[in-house]
């Protein structure tokens, strides 16, 4: 059996920071004060599917400091779904405000990929290895 090779490789922008590690994980990472708008996910779906090279992958989603999403975002990105390279979606709430928010998107959007909320990286990056 063949072994992927994934490059290490790091995209950033005013909003984010983008990085394609070894492991085969992409860990996204938005920066403080960021609103996720639908320009904002379009922008960053391009990102992703050229980081991804065509290669369904795991993605972990983090924030530093206040990180929210548009009412407008929520809805888009059911839309997007079926073009998001993902294999699967963690996202790390570290707080109770954050949890309530991804669990809340959750349970309304019902996503078609695997997404599960974590409290800390390590737990989030183990339940990832798994869709690689």
């Amino acid at each position: 059996m063949a072994l992927d090779f994934f490059e290490d490789k790091t995209i950033e922008t005013d909003e984010a920071i983008v990085h394609s590690r070894t492991d085969g994980i992409v860990h996204v990472t938005f920066k403080d004060g960021i609103e996720i708008d639908v320009a904002l996910q379009d922008k960053m779906l391009k990102i992703y599917t050229d980081i991804c090279l065509g290669k369904k992958r795991p993605f972990l989603f983090s924030g530093i400091g206040d990180v929210s999403i548009t009412k407008e975002g929520r809805e888009h990105s059911k839309n997007l779904e079926d073009v998001f390279p993902g294999s699967a979606s963690a996202i790390i709430a570290d707080n109770v405000a954050y949890k309530l928010i991804a669990n809340f998107y959750l349970k309304v959007n019902k996503p078609s990929i695997p997404y599960k909320v974590f409290g800390d990286i390590l737990s989030a990056e183990l339940w990832l290895k798994a869709f690689l």
